[in-house]
């Protein structure tokens, strides 16, 4: 199955992402801040398959944590999930392929069924 990086300042959100995701059998690393996300990220890049990242953390919004990501693995799928709405058009430039939206709160079958599309 696949490695995911999932990424939110909110405790009970990562916990609850990580159960999904463990429970398709996937291998899950979290991080609460930027900078603990970018060094994870380093650490495990030839083998993460999938981002999963707040859009908004304390520290930095998800469309930057993703742009410093993909100067390392320019093509790796990223899903930002927030609680507000954002169309394409609300995309930096460098983020217009490989992204997915999932709108926050999210069912446990949504974040499973999005992860498998991506990885099919």
């Amino acid at each position: 199955m696949a490695k995911i990086l999932v990424i939110d300042d909110e405790e009970m959100i990562r916990s609850l992402a990580e159960r999904i995701l463990q429970r398709d059998s996937h291998t899950v690393l979290t991080a609460e801040t930027s900078a603990n996300a970018i060094s994870l990220f380093k650490e495990h890049s030839n083998s993460t398959d999938i981002i999963l990242v707040d859009m908004l953390l304390d520290d930095m919004n998800g469309f930057d944590i993703l742009s410093e990501i993909r100067k390392i693995a320019p093509n790796i799928p990223g899903v930002i999930s927030s609680g507000n709405i954002y169309n394409d058009n609300d995309l930096p430039e460098d983020l217009k392929q490989n992204i997915y939206f999932l709108q926050k709160p999210y069912k446990a079958s949504q974040l499973s069924e999005l992860v498998n599309s991506i990885l099919s």
